[in-house]
């Protein structure tokens, strides 16, 4: 039989694994069983239903993380509602601009912002009222889900900051298809105990949860803020054997000392994504934190894209591995013409998981997707005679200097080799000469040395690609996803310099 909803399994789970435990809340202790995880979806689909949500409802999530969360994320889906993921620490402006563009039928909330223009927004412990038993059981007997794959389950935000609100309507075949790859791919199953370590409102926080209760798994939700302390203090406390994290997380438990990392070894698989690791960095993961090491290249609009493994990591030690289950990676120019292997082009992808539309309204990212159904990340990169992808960095953010084109993402491979150096951020900058120039903005333990830096340019770098310009920050700017934001880290070193 097709499954055709993503809170499907859950019926079937409620009743063969019933007494397995679902969700866990690392910080309380609080666990509930499939069996209850059912009952509670139930119950959720009930008060959506008095609030006058239907199927194709719109409703925004602002919630932090925690069991109730990730109970209303699969009661939408069991009544056919779509879920706007909005995240809880936004702003008011943030939360109104999403409104006003998505136009959700209610916003979730944990608690009413005050000032708010949002005249549709609940407090989500209102919301979980008392129900009488009479009425529920009565709408038991009347509820009849109309699970169908083709229904919006998601409109899926990018992680960007900037600018308007965007982001794929992904159907319920879309995320199917996406636990599908990663039960073949990265091997979940519900023998599994996963650690949600990165926000539910992040994409891939959300689907890796939302995947392992599609098989059958159990999550503990270890909810923000992080502190490596307390990552450790769960993995001990329930030795989970998979999670994932992204590269500044990672980076953060690279710097503890030996004693806490031996606390690692209850993990057999560690999936690192939502921005490239460095060749040198993955070398100390699976050394000192899990040799079951995982770089997972995926995007909002298309879920995973390839993967390198650990055992893979010697033979391409600077790509992104190999397409994952049903993806069809290619590397194009300008005009979408194939490129040979070992050439860099515009990469772009195609497969079961890819969204077909951006917008609830079914409009099409035309400069980003084309009639065959093949998506553009907009990431540049080149795939080698073995099948592995390299990426050279965003398509926007090449520098060309008197001519040529430079990636910025080769560069920061370069520098953040040196001892010393944490993160490091490659832009270009107007030039009256060259047109742009290339410039490295630094963080580093100590006073940055710039000969240091300049001879390692020298030793791996063409003359043209060295950076003109070394600059010394304290802090680059991320978002939520952890990704650096290169306008704003471009604005930090303008503003230094005037």
């Amino acid at each position: 039989m097709t499954i055709s909803n993503i809170s499907e399994p859950i019926i079937s789970h409620s009743v063969s694994r019933a007494n397995h435990p679902a969700l866990i809340d690392a910080r309380s202790g609080r666990c509930i069983t499939y069996g209850d995880l059912e009952e509670k979806i139930i119950k959720t689909v009930f008060l959506l239903n008095k609030f006058g949500i239907k199927q194709k409802s719109i409703v925004g999530l602002a919630l932090s993380d925690s069991i109730e969360h990730v109970v209303l994320q699969l009661a939408l889906a069991r009544l056919g509602a779509i879920h706007l993921p909005i995240d809880w620490r936004w702003s008011n402006k943030e939360v109104e601009v999403v409104g006003k563009e998505f136009k959700p039928n209610i916003i979730i909330s944990e608690t009413t912002k005050e000032k708010s223009n949002i005249n549709n927004e609940y407090n989500v412990i209102k919301f979980f009222e008392k129900i009488p038993l009479s009425e529920l059981e009565k709408f038991k007997l009347s509820f009849k889900p109309n699970f169908n794959p083709s229904h919006p389950f998601l409109i899926s935000l990018s992680s960007g900051t900037t600018g308007t609100p965007d982001g794929p309507t992904l159907n319920h075949s879309h995320m199917i298809s996406r636990f599908i790859a990663q039960a073949i791919t990265l091997k979940f199953s519900w023998h599994q105990r996963f650690l949600a370590a990165t926000p539910l409102y992040f994409g891939g926080g959300r689907t890796f949860v939302l995947s392992l209760l599609f098989m059958g798994g159990t999550v503990i939700i270890d909810p923000p803020p992080w502190k490596p302390k307390n990552f450790i203090t769960t993995l001990e406390k329930y030795s989970p054997d998979l999670t994932f994290l992204v590269p500044t997380q990672i980076r953060d438990l690279l710097n503890l000392d030996k004693g806490s990392l031996n606390k690692f070894s209850v993990l057999s698989t560690l999936i690192s994504s939502g921005s490239a690791l460095h060749k040198h960095e993955r070398e100390k993961i699976v050394q000192n934190i899990c040799s079951g090491l995982i770089e997972y290249y995926a995007s909002t609009e298309g879920g995973g894209i390839t993967a390198l493994f650990a055992d893979e990591m010697g033979k391409a030690p600077d790509s992104v591995g190999k397409p994952i289950f049903r993806v069809e990676v290619d590397i194009v120019d300008e005009n979408k013409n194939s490129l040979p292997t070992g050439q860099t082009g515009l990469i772009r992808y195609r497969g079961p998981a890819v969204a077909s539309n951006n917008r609830i309204k079914g409009q099409k990212r035309d400069a980003l997707q084309d009639s065959g159904e093949w998506f553009y990340p907009g990431d540049l990169g080149e795939i080698d005679d073995a099948g592995f992808l390299y990426l050279r960095g965003r398509a926007k953010d090449m520098i060309i200097r008197g001519g040529v084109n430079i990636y910025p993402q080769e560069i920061e491979r370069v520098i953040s080799q040196i001892r010393g150096i944490q993160e490091v951020c490659v832009f270009g900058l107007p030039d009256n000469h060259f047109g742009e120039i290339v410039v490295a903005a630094i963080i580093c333990n100590n006073e940055i040395n710039e000969e240091l830096v300049r001879a390692q340019c020298v030793e791996f770098l063409a003359p043209y690609k060295i950076p003109s310009q070394f600059i010394s920050l304290d802090h680059l700017p991320k978002n939520s996803g952890g990704k650096i934001q290169k306008e704003k880290v471009k604005n930090l070193v303008i503003n230094k310099k005037k």
